[in-house]
């Protein structure tokens, strides 16, 4: 079997409560191991040599178990050795067919999909507070991610390195930042504390409207937490700011660390500003006299005005 099929099986456990049959005339969903109520499978309780010995098939159908007055074929003492089946009702059987359903977190049938799959059985956790910063309809993808990775503190920083016990104690000790020559690149030295990437920032905080904002992560962190709920011009610009901003800087710090390419900050500045200006430029926004001044700061044609209809 192929590394691929073999996943797709291993989800079967995972799956299989949210994949129901609905009973129709019974004759496709076996009673013993397939999902039709809340009490199946029946198997997990009734063992297989306990089915034999009453003289059942294994691959029974509900059909079968079902008699002509519409009670269980079973055994009655099974009711005392199993009582779950005692809230266990024979359906009642008609003419369509049995089918598959999907069942979702709150027990109700929903059309199959895979997003109905996947918001089903992903690991949920609760919603953060920067959750607005970093997913926005606005937002550049990679840049997205990439920030979502800073702020979970999970890129593979030196100081995380020496966590992990990577390498000597000597390599490690030698390690420093491949942007400032000083100090690990831990995450809040990259992000904006470095004399490099300070440098950086102090270059573009005013084209986010974050002039007052230092290079501290977590002073960053607060301010977008603060402002990133609101969907003006300028709220946008800043997250797209932000998350570009961090993005060149691991990029850059990567290109020194192994291709020994280097970016002077400026340069890397021009860049920010240049990749926001495109994403901007696909937007749209209402007229008003702050959007355009906005515009005339960010250099973007006024066709990108858009008249408020309201």
């Amino acid at each position: 079997m192929t590394w691929g099929w073999r996943k797709i099986l291993a989800l079967r456990d995972l799956l299989r409560p949210y994949m129901w049959k609905s009973i129709g005339n019974g004759n496709n969903t076996n009673v013993w191991s397939d999902t039709w109520c809340t009490a199946c499978p029946i198997r997990a309780y009734v063992s297989p040599r306990t089915i034999a010995n009453a003289g059942f098939n294994l691959q029974a159908t509900v059909a079968e178990l079902v008699d002509s007055n519409g009670h269980w074929r079973w055994p009655v003492a099974w009711f005392d050795l199993f009582p779950v089946l005692i809230n266990i009702h024979a359906p009642v059987l008609h003419e369509a067919q049995d089918r598959l359903v999907w069942i979702n977190s709150e027990g109700k049938a929903v059309h199959f999909s895979s997003w109905e799959v996947w918001n089903n059985i992903r690991h949920r956790e609760n919603i953060v507070d920067w959750f607005n910063m970093v997913w926005f309809k606005q937002c550049i993808p990679r840049h997205s991610f990439n920030l979502w990775l800073v702020i979970r503190n999970k890129l593979k920083t030196q100081n995380r390195l020496t966590i992990w016990e990577a390498g000597s104690a000597m390599n490690l000790n030698l390690m420093c930042c491949p942007l400032c020559n000083h100090g690990k690149d831990s995450r809040d030295h990259l992000f904006f504390e470095c004399f490099y990437s300070s440098e950086v920032w102090d270059s573009i905080k005013d084209m986010a409207g974050m002039g007052e904002v230092n290079g501290r992560w977590t002073d960053i962190m607060q301010w977008m937490t603060e402002n990133s709920n609101m969907q003006q011009p300028a709220n946008v610009t800043s997250r797209l700011v932000v998350s570009a901003a961090s993005y060149f800087v691991w990029q850059e710090r990567n290109a020194r660390l192994f291709s020994r390419n280097q970016r002077t900050a400026m340069i890397l500045v021009q860049d920010i500003i240049n990749i926001v200006r495109m994403r901007l430029m696909t937007l749209k926004f209402k007229l008003g006299f702050l959007n355009r001044r906005f515009l005339e700061k960010w250099k973007i044609p006024a066709r990108n005005l858009v008249i408020d209809p309201g």
